[in-house]
């Protein structure tokens, strides 16, 4: 039987051997699916009566003293080998055989060079045709711009399988064809590896016993940039490796557009935060377009929203790992998106920044500066709760400034975020929302730490150190009491309930903290000066060891 070049084999019994354009329409691949290979064009087949559809897994040489390799495609220069090796798929050789062997013969045309033959079989073994039909197809949807979601469906129809596209952090880009089932097993594989820290979650993934799931690191000029999971058991076949190297290939192409688009936006994004934050001159006019070429609509004004990351198990606290700062950009940017989607969101000298637009009501054509305020410190708390199990052990602190109603004036409400920002974390406030509003007279005496520290020292060596050392040497309460005490409005009942104790008690330390401050908390201006000097102290960073601390302490030791 002689094959030319496009011909299809003919029917075989009740198996058809025309070559089916899908890879997943054949369990691996054929003696049927070589026959095609060009090089063995003009062939003869000797054993037409048998199947041709059975697996072929390589090509191997004449050889009695190899190793055995099941099903194996025999390559023999002359004539069919006396000793066929258990398992043998066929045999291609130059001589037809007196008698049929039991397997199929591949009797090359005279002349017939060998080495177009040997790479002819090589490549279809190793899916070199079908990867090329997956280069062609996967290249559509990054032409269309449909990103990792395009690649995905095209994936898995090529596949015939489920597919999902993670990034480094595990984030799922883009998925197709998953039931129910499958997502949860996916999203409970991502949580278990999240579950060894922040740092590095590949790995854990890349460990996991995840039967009948594939696994493939994708990568870019940087390293690893994720994986692809296909619902398919390894090993896979040539077809299905083929797949999955053009689409690993692939998600590298979007990966590298995507950087490029996000580096070009940071850097015009950089350019507009620079110029408000050093407050320079920026009309009305300029600002609102240059913020719509970036996707924002600041027309209206924003509120100002600073984010910082920080471990508090470590010194100085400052997270600056470039992983999880962008992983934490990443999913705040996501959440505020789906909320508020024309704010304006970066990541400058350390901190998350944000641009905050008012969103009117339904109906409304406006919103209150309080509606406007309220609903930033919402989404600020949505974001809080969105990255909670991203970066887990690290906390993200947020400031919000008021409501600037005026564009131009923006770089005022980004000062007045840093403030409050810096007033949060002097006062131990991280993993919290604080507000420029209530910061209050913190904000004067910040002013004064930040200009003249030594005056708020002195300030507070004048107020509440003398009661901070009469506790920490007596292992009593004054401290708290007056912060209890002024924080119910000198209210002497709600004190004594407050703080578990008798109102005699609560009067008995008030008359103590007058003689060792010489400040009477009954008199506005004295109790002005001892309110103060709490506040002074929480800046101070100072701390009292109260009572209940040194019990645990006590226990403990």
């Amino acid at each position: 039987m002689a094959l030319q070049p496009g011909d299809a084999m003919p029917m075989l019994g009740a198996v058809t051997t025309t070559r089916s354009p899908r890879a997943t329409t054949r369990p691996g691949v054929r003696l049927a699916d070589l026959l095609l290979v060009p090089a063995l064009a003009g062939a003869r087949v000797i054993g037409q009566d048998l199947p041709l559809d059975g697996p072929v897994a390589s090509v191997v040489l004449a050889d009695p003293g190899a190793p055995a390799e099941p099903r194996a495609l025999v390559l023999s220069p002359r004539g069919v080998p006396d000793d066929l090796p258990e398992g043998c798929a066929g045999v291609v050789c130059r001589d037809e055989p007196p008698e049929p062997p039991g397997v199929p013969v591949i009797v090359l045309p005279e002349g017939r060079p060998w080495w177009p033959v040997i790479a002819g079989l090589a490549d279809a073994l190793n899916g070199a045709g079908e990867r090329d039909l997956a280069r062609d197809a996967l290249r559509a949807p990054l032409v269309a711009g449909r990103g990792f979601p395009g690649l995905a469906e095209v994936a898995s129809e090529l596949l015939g399988v489920p597919v999902a596209v993670l990034d480094e952090y595990l984030d799922i880009l883009a998925a197709a064809g998953l039931d129910d089932d499958q997502q949860e097993m996916l999203e409970s594989a991502i949580a278990a590896a999240r579950g060894h820290g922040p740092a590095s979650v590949l790995g854990p993934f890349m460990e996991q016993e995840m039967p009948g799931l594939s696994r493939v690191l994708t990568s870019g000029p940087g390293g690893t940039t994720g994986v692809v999971v296909t619902w398919q058991s390894p090993p896979l076949t040539g077809a299905q490796e083929a797949v999955a190297a053009e689409l690993v290939e692939a998600c590298a192409l979007e990966r590298a557009r995507e950087q490029v688009r996000t580096e070009t936006e940071a850097r015009l994004l950089g350019d507009l935060v620079e110029e408000l934050v050093a407050g320079e001159p920026v009309s009305r006019e300029s600002l609102v377009r240059r913020s719509r070429h970036l996707g924002a609509d600041l027309s209206r004004g924003a509120v100002a929203l600073l984010g910082s990351l920080q471990d508090p198990h470590t010194e100085g606290r400052q997270v600056t790992d470039a992983r999880l700062t962008r992983r934490v950009l990443q999913q705040a940017r996501v959440s505020i998106d789906m909320h508020v989607p024309r704010a304006l969101v970066d990541w400058r000298d350390g901190h998350l920044l944000a641009l905050i637009p008012p969103v009117p009501g339904a109906g409304e054509e406006t919103a209150t500066r309080e509606e406007v305020e309220q609903q930033a410190i919402l989404l600020a708390r949505r974001v809080l709760a969105a990255t909670s199990q991203t970066v887990p052990g690290l906390a993200l602190t947020f400031a919000l400034s008021r409501y600037t109603a005026e564009p131009e004036r923006l770089g005022a409400a980004l000062d007045e975020a840093t403030l409050a920002l810096s007033i949060g974390e002097r006062l131990g406030r991280m993993g919290e929302v604080v507000t420029f509003e209530e910061t209050g007279t913190y904000k004067l005496l910040f002013q004064i730490f930040a200009d003249r520290p030594e005056e708020l020292s002195s300030f507070y060596a004048q107020t509440i150190e003398p009661l901070v050392r009469y506790d920490e040497q007596y292992q009593t309460e004054l401290v708290t009491t007056l912060a209890t005490y002024l924080g119910n409005d000198c209210n002497l009942a709600a004190t004594a309930g407050t703080l578990y104790t008798h109102r005699h008690t609560v009067r008995y330390r008030l008359d103590r903290i007058a003689e060792l401050s010489g400040l009477d908390i009954g008199r506005t201006d004295d109790r002005e000066k001892l309110s103060l000097g709490l506040k002074a102290m929480r800046l101070l960073g100072k701390r009292v060891v109260m009572v209940e601390d040194r019990k645990r302490a006590a226990k403990s030791a």
